[in-house]
């Protein structure tokens, strides 16, 4: 059996040219502290289509919203503030996007409660009430927000993020995250900072830029037969609704992937750097295939109990042919960057070759096949961009030849009369 593991860097999620969000604010709040999210336009446009992966859309939609830590260094700026600095001013705010709002009387906005000012200042000689006040405030934030009291016990794995530095800490705040063991499970986290902000004019707002703590992966899967590679890729037609007669099916039924020392780890917000657990703690990620849509719930499939059944919830394979068949992952796994060493990410399939063949007791064979691979290079895996990870399931299928019969042998000879005389 072949057993090829394939990692390539795709494209990095774009995010950095920006587009305008709402005008925020009313006049009953003109000298309040207002946010808005700045984002790339793909992430303003495109669909959420992986779970956890949020774009502008999806943190609008969120119950969660993002939160945010600010400090005010009255005239000093954060540079030279943050060594004594503490998060005086803003502490874990939650901040979350209300659309329903009339947007006529109180425009669609992200709002936050209880509502913070702006420092009027402590200006020059005479305290002149129309002067720029020289006051600052930094602000840093991350999404998904979590509440204060359900660090440690919200998810009970004690998964994602996990801690938040405390609200008497110096320096920019963070954000300790662990690696979810489930795919489903994978958070997709922000961050972002404004330091230095000064009064705002009226409705003039906190713009944030948030940016992808973690790095994406994607997953392709595709069967090569009696190949050393792929002929075709990326073909979208890959799944089959009916098991023929002399049909093959390969039903994925879980993928593993394993990185040394990526487990957990602590995020800077104002740098976006990551510090590691120490020790360092291994990642593993498990995908289900029933959880995400490697093989579609229609018609006649392989079930879990490894019979053909029709029922609403079993896993329906996709062809083996000559050709390379793509399944592309619906939901990607999330690390934290690092530079992984050659050996240290290994990917773990558990698939079944599945042949339709009446003549059977039970009329299928069934192969059960586990194979692993790991990265022949270093791969330094970056926050912000996503990687696939193409899976190659390499079936030799098995062939006849006839290289000779064998001739007859002369034996020794065994007289037998008939009859017998006497």
């Amino acid at each position: 059996m072949k057993k090829i593991l394939i990692l390539a860097a795709a494209a990095a999620l774009a995010l950095a040219s920006c587009a305008k969000v709402e005008t925020i604010g009313n006049t009953h709040e003109e000298n309040a502290v207002s946010f808005g999210v700045y984002a790339g336009n793909s992430a303003i446009t495109k669909v959420n289509n992986t779970f956890g992966d949020i774009n502008l859309d999806a943190l609008k939609a969120s119950t969660d919203g993002f939160g945010v830590f600010a400090y005010y260094t009255m005239n000093t700026a954060w540079a030279s503030a943050k060594t004594t600095a503490t998060p005086n001013f803003m502490y874990n705010q939650q901040v979350k996007y209300n659309g329903s709002a009339n947007v006529t009387l109180y425009p669609a906005k992200w709002e936050y409660s209880p509502l913070k000012y702006w420092p009027n200042g402590q200006n020059s000689t005479e305290y002149e009430a129309n002067a720029t006040s020289a006051d600052m405030i930094s602000f840093f934030a991350y999404a998904p927000q979590i509440a204060t009291a359900s660090l440690g016990t919200v998810p009970a794995t004690n998964e994602g993020i996990i801690d938040l530095s405390d609200n008497d800490d110096v320096n920019a705040p963070t954000v300790t995250f662990t690696v979810p063991t489930a795919a489903d499970k994978q958070i997709d986290l922000l961050y972002s900072s404004v330091t230095d902000q000064t009064k705002k004019a009226l409705n003039g707002k906190v713009n944030f830029t948030f940016h992808h703590a973690l790095a994406k992966l994607n997953y392709q899967v595709q069967a090569v037969v009696d190949a050393a590679a792929p002929t075709t890729t990326n073909l979208t037609d890959d799944h089959d609704a009916t098991l023929e007669e002399g049909e093959t099916w390969i039903v994925l039924e879980s993928l593993v992937v394993r990185a040394a020392g990526v487990k957990s780890g602590t995020l800077n917000l104002e740098t976006g750097n990551w510090t590691m657990a120490d020790p360092a703690v291994d990642s593993e990620i498990t995908y289900d295939a029933d959880a995400f849509n490697f093989g579609k719930d229609t018609g006649s499939a392989w079930s879990a109990s490894n019979t053909i059944t029709v029922t609403a919830d079993s896993k329906e394979g996709f062809k083996a042919e000559e050709t390379a068949r793509d399944l592309n992952s619906k939901i990607s796994p999330m690390i934290i960057p690092a530079n992984i060493a050659a050996g240290d990410l290994e990917v773990v399939a558990n698939y079944w070759v599945i042949t339709k063949d009446s003549a059977l007791d039970g009329t299928y064979s069934t192969i059960q096949n586990v194979i692993s691979a790991t990265n022949a290079s270093a791969i330094n895996f970056q926050k912000g961009y996503k990687y696939t990870i193409v899976v190659r399931l390499g079936l030799n299928s098995v062939d006849f030849d006839v290289t000779a019969v064998d001739n007859w042998t002369d034996a020794a000879g065994t007289p037998v009369d008939l009859p017998l005389n006497s």
